[in-house]
């Protein structure tokens, strides 16, 4: 007979699985049709010399109430989107990502020219919150997940929502406290970057204070416009950084959303076109590419940028043939394969002398140029929801990516080969929805920001397509695909940095068998 010990024992291991097992029902049982869809565009100002405001569009869902009247268990909102739980009490538990674009783009160069350019950051934060108040008190940490460009960050906020007949007004201030790290990596100057008129600056954390006020207004039952705008006012460790110029800035986004039912239901019992088996897609990219060889000497010499398009002379642009593959088994299970070749080759008179690695090639110098890039990838997904309106997923797996560039001077006899060959994990989400019959909208995001082997760096892969399903086994569809590796290599084939971009629009077929 089973003791008393092992039965509490049994019931202790099987309650986290049944609590998970219910939270993933809930969320597999939730509707889209909640939700409305919409277009945003945001906007964002740049503190730094010659910094230029950053805009750009995107997709949303959102909601005709603001979250902080709903116990939804999905946040999309203030540039966040996550998960959460609110009890009984007002107690808020959760987790949060977001995209932090205080990057300085290729703008900056004009003004500061031997200033590294800072990236964006894919950042996550556990959320603790309280609204037993009118008042309501967030507290978030965001650390950078992939890289290691600066250190965390911590935001407390108090907001006053207020919900009319006509949609809700939020007016929110916020503490943001930037930790040495992060001030460092943004807005301090190496010693490596500072020149004649460029001291070097290492700032300390600073604490930073924004007013903003979020609004959303039913035009009618089916039509959401909603406001967002922030002036954010900086700590005096980033306005004394020689390279800002700013004592604050602003942001603000504009969207307009529609919600009439306009996705399928999760209850339709018409043929799914997610349905179990393999399915393979055969595409043509019309592409556009732009890579560039940092290779530093092994003699000391400074290292040298080759921009391989422009100074080599290789095509920018090239229709390429694409490849990939899903398999998906028990429901909520896939693998993904994939592979692209892209060769691109030249015959070009230089027009300044070039180094490339150990090799000076003069001026008026007949350079044949052969650059190849191949991509394989394989990766495992789990859906944590799937049904005839939706599916999203997270996966990972790993990218093998082969690069090999020859330059040769016929006339001079000279050569010069740079290749790498090294597999890159990456972890990313996918997912997609069901606009009509046979219509799916899908998405794929896969990314890399670690040290890995020789290796350390970026690598983001991004997919948006619209496909449309003729037969059960035949479709066809149209979308875009983004490739953007930075590779930096202490391997003695490289033994420096690799950055290639490679984008484009892509038609592709689909067979499912």
């Amino acid at each position: 007979m089973m003791t008393v010990s092992k039965r509490i024992l049994l019931l202790l291991l099987a309650a986290p699985s049944a609590y998970a097992d219910s939270i993933l029902d809930y969320i597999r049982n939730y509707d889209l049709n909640d939700y409305a869809l919409g277009l945003a565009y945001s906007i964002s100002e740049s503190p730094y010399v010659g910094g230029r405001n950053s805009g750009f569009a995107y997709p949303y869902l959102t909601s005709f109430r603001h979250n902080a009247f709903t116990d939804d268990w999905l946040i999309l909102t203030g540039g966040d989107a996550g998960v959460r739980w609110v009890n009984d009490t007002g107690w808020v538990l959760g987790a949060v990502t977001r995209i932090r674009t205080e990057g300085t783009g290729a703008s900056l160069l004009d003004e500061l020219a031997d200033i590294d350019v800072r990236k964006w950051r894919v950042e996550a934060a556990p959320l603790l919150g309280w609204r037993g108040w009118p008042v309501h008190f967030e507290l978030k940490w965001y650390n950078e997940v992939f890289s290691n460009f600066g250190g965390p960050t911590t935001e407390f906020r108090a907001m006053l929502p207020r919900e009319h007949p006509w949609g809700w007004f939020v007016p929110a201030v916020t503490v943001v406290n930037n930790s040495a790290g992060y001030n460092r990596y943004y807005y301090g100057v190496s010693e490596s970057e500072a020149g004649p008129n460029l001291e070097p600056y290492t700032p300390g954390r600073s604490t930073n204070v924004r007013v903003g006020v979020s609004t959303g207004y039913a035009i009618n039952n089916r039509w959401l416009l909603s406001v967002t705008l922030n002036h954010e006012w900086l700590g005096s460790e980033i306005t004394n950084s020689p390279i800002v110029e700013k004592n604050s800035v602003w942001s603000g986004s504009v969207g307009i959303a529609y919600n009439n039912n306009i996705f399928r239901t999760p209850e339709y019992e018409g043929e799914l076109f997610r349905s179990g088996g393999f399915e393979f897609r055969l595409g043509m990219y019309n592409n556009q590419t732009d890579s560039k060889i940092i290779q530093r000497p092994v003699d000391g010499s400074p290292p040298e940028e080759i921009d391989v398009e422009d100074v080599l002379g290789v095509n920018r642009r090239k229709s390429i043939i694409h490849f990939e593959g899903v398999y998906r088994f028990a429901h909520f299970h896939r693998l993904e394969v994939g592979y692209f070749n892209l060769g691109r080759d030249s015959d070009n008179t230089l027009l300044t002398d070039i180094r490339i690695g150990d090799e000076i090639f003069p001026e008026g110098t007949r350079i044949e140029v052969d650059a190849e890039l191949r991509v394989a990838k394989l990766a495992y997904g789990f859906s944590l929801m799937n049904d005839a309106q939706k599916e999203l997923g997270i996966l990972a797996g790993v990218h093998i990516t082969n690069y090999e560039a020859l330059v040769v001077a016929p006339d001079t006899g000279q050569r010069v080969e740079t290749s790498i060959n090294t597999p890159l994990p990456v972890i990313g989400a996918f997912g997609s929805v069901a606009l009509g019959p046979g219509t799916d909208l899908s998405a794929n995001l896969q990314l890399f920001r670690m040290e890995f082997d020789h290796f350390s760096g970026s690598l983001n892969t991004f997919y948006l397509g619209l496909a449309h399903y003729f037969t059960d086994t035949l479709g066809a569809g149209i979308g875009y695909n983004a490739y953007l590796m930075n590779l930096d290599s202490a391997d003695d084939d490289l033994r420096g940095s690799l950055k290639v971009r490679h984008h484009g629009p892509i038609v592709f077929a689909s067979f499912n068998f």
